[in-house]
């Protein structure tokens, strides 16, 4: 079990590092979620909205000031966490490629890839939470951060498979930004109170913002619509993997015995050495050849 552990401590040493030292990402973190918060306090209008919750079975009335922090702050901390892990698997995917040729266990690197991002996730969706409950009270505050965490895990997973298939950072940034802002947008009760339609619960922040809904403004546990933000994770950070499993499968070395070139069958010494060599590989001593002296002739005189 010791032998398992410490490579994939290793690793998720190396990947926590990697997103620590990614600096534009926390101070988003940090700054930009409060600030963003703020400003749809002060700028929202309050006015009470009737839309449809399903875990709550059936509509429910809240303010549109406080639906409009909730979605708000889903969109910042989705978007933050779908770029750090596109990032981190994008700048390690070299680095990572050179470890398992050199003999590192894929499911070590890959493990410790997906444990590194729960952790962000987590502690994204830990803050998150914390702002919107000093903002207004929540009717369940765990609730809402399971929510938070299923939303982020939907968008890490995106940023896994993005940064495994992908080649450069503005495509991967284009496609974060557009799924983000999208989704949000359609699962946002001020645009969608219905939120019927027959396509939307494919949505990845579809069962998150259900929740988060729920938990927010009912006492419905919001559960079982959190699951399918884990759903989406697990798909996409599976696609992410895969690849990754795919492009280094050439990179797997056969053990001795199986199938690799024994000692050569007849004993190959080099001359002047008693170890054994290529001899194709090496020059062969070279023996001095005796050369005759002839007496200097002279060609109208005879010898000298």
């Amino acid at each position: 079990m010791r032998a398992h552990l410490t490579p994939f401590s290793t690793a998720l040493r190396f990947v926590l590092a990697a997103h620590v030292r990614n600096r534009l990402a926390l101070l988003l973190a940090v700054a930009f979620t409060p600030a963003w918060l703020f400003l749809t306090r002060a700028c929202s209008y309050h006015a009470t909205l009737h839309f449809q919750v399903f875990p709550a079975g059936g509509y429910i009335d809240a303010d549109n000031n406080q639906t409009s922090q909730v979605s708000s702050v889903m969109n910042s901390i989705t978007v933050i966490t779908g770029f750090m892990a596109f990032l981190e698997t994008l700048k390690s995917g070299p680095l990572e490629r050179r470890l398992v040729l050199a003999g590192y266990r894929r499911r070590h690197l890959m493990a410790a890839k997906v444990a590194a991002l729960l952790v962000i996730a987590a502690l994204l969706a830990l803050y998150a939470t914390a702002l919107v409950h000093l903002s207004f009270t929540q009717r369940q505050v765990a609730g809402t951060a399971l929510a938070l965490f299923a939303a982020n895990t939907a968008f890490g997973g995106l940023g896994i498979m993005l940064g495994s298939l992908l080649r450069d950072e503005l495509e991967g940034f284009f496609v974060v930004i557009m799924t983000s802002i999208i989704d949000n947008g359609l699962q946002n009760p001020g645009l969608n109170p219905p939120a019927d339609q027959p396509w939307l619960p494919f949505m990845p922040l579809y069962g998150p913002s259900q929740a988060a809904y729920a938990a927010a403004f009912t006492q419905a546990w919001p559960g079982t619509y959190a699951v399918r933000g884990l759903v989406w994770f697990a798909l996409t950070s599976t696609v992410g993997m895969l690849a990754f499993w795919l492009r280094t499968r050439s990179y797997h070395r056969p053990h001795p015995g199986h199938g690799t070139a024994g000692p050569p069958a007849h004993d190959e010494r080099m001359p002047g050495s008693g170890m054994l060599g290529k001899a194709d590989c090496r020059r062969p001593p070279t023996t001095a050849v005796p050369t005759r002296r002839f007496p200097l002739r002279n060609e109208r005189h005879g010898p000298l």
